[in-house]
């Protein structure tokens, strides 16, 4: 009988443990959310038109978001400052579009920010390096100020976003000081793993001082209270001790929560983001 049994069980046995050695991985591929790096589905909000960049540095169709102000027309003679905005990790082209927009329409209706065209890439999960970084600065930037009547100079182009978003402007700031005038980040950080101190945005904007300062650069560094409130405490010395203007609010009761940023701090940002671009226009 015990002879029997082994004969049955332990054949059993075997191919469970073996289906679950299989299964496995498989079951992990299935759960690893994909990019889906083209999503065309945006909010329905005035100005908003989706677009698709073929981009050479990631080898494969990309979208981003335009957003145009009220009275725009490409046939004018106005020219328009450039908001690039940057989405949070496990975003998209398409997660922040509207949000923006209604932020920035605002802020023009309040003339706290002029009228200027809003764009919205996505990043997909790269934090804003790498092939991501070359598709925004050396494809993404161009085709914009080619294709509307952009001023295109580091004076009237600002970028912003939320969380790696934030992070990521503030590193596209610093990396390309012939870029743009301001980054403004909302729960964003120097590392969001690792040691700060070794984040290669320190030497940058010491070595960038010079330029940041000439294109009239500042930076806005929005934390909550329960949101990383150090952050960017090592930067903050670094851009005192070479004079590169900058802010860094820490705002009470507030956790890692783009709605809750925005409720608190939303005009202090697009107020911030206007000053810059109608202080160099």
């Amino acid at each position: 009988m015990r002879s029997l049994l082994q004969h049955i069980v332990v054949p059993i046995l075997f191919c469970l443990v073996s289906m679950s050695v299989i299964a496995a991985p498989a079951f992990a591929q299935r759960t690893r959310k994909p990019i889906t790096w083209v999503n065309s589905d945006i909010p329905n909000f005035a100005g908003l038109e989706h677009k698709v960049l073929k981009s050479d540095a990631l080898g494969h169709d990309v979208g981003y978001v335009v957003w145009t102000p009220p009275g725009f027309s490409a046939d004018a003679d106005t020219r328009y400052p450039v908001v690039y905005f940057l989405h949070g990790a496990g975003g998209s082209e398409r997660s922040d579009a509207a949000g923006i927009a209604s932020l920035l329409a605002k802020g023009i209706r309040n003339k706290t920010m002029p009228p200027a065209i809003c764009v919205c890439p996505n990043g997909g999960m790269s934090s804003y390096r790498g092939e991501v970084e070359s598709m925004i600065v050396d494809e993404l930037i161009p085709l914009i100020d080619s294709t509307y009547p952009t001023r295109a100079d580091a004076k009237s182009r600002v970028v912003a976003g939320f969380s790696m978003g934030g992070a990521g402007s503030v590193r596209l700031s610093l990396l390309h000081p012939d870029l743009f005038c301001a980054a403004g980040s909302w729960g964003g950080a120097l590392a969001f793993r690792g040691d700060a101190a070794e984040s290669p945005l320190l030497p940058a904007a010491k070595k960038n001082a010079e330029t940041l300062r000439a294109n009239g650069y500042a930076a806005l560094l929005i934390n909550g209270d329960g949101d990383r409130p150090d952050a960017f405490a090592l930067l903050a010395e670094t851009f005192r001790a070479h004079d590169i203007p900058h802010q860094v609010v820490i705002v009470e009761n507030t956790k890692h929560n783009l709605g809750d940023y925005h409720k608190k701090t939303a005009d202090q940002m697009i107020s911030f983001l206007g000053k810059q671009l109608q202080q160099n226009q």
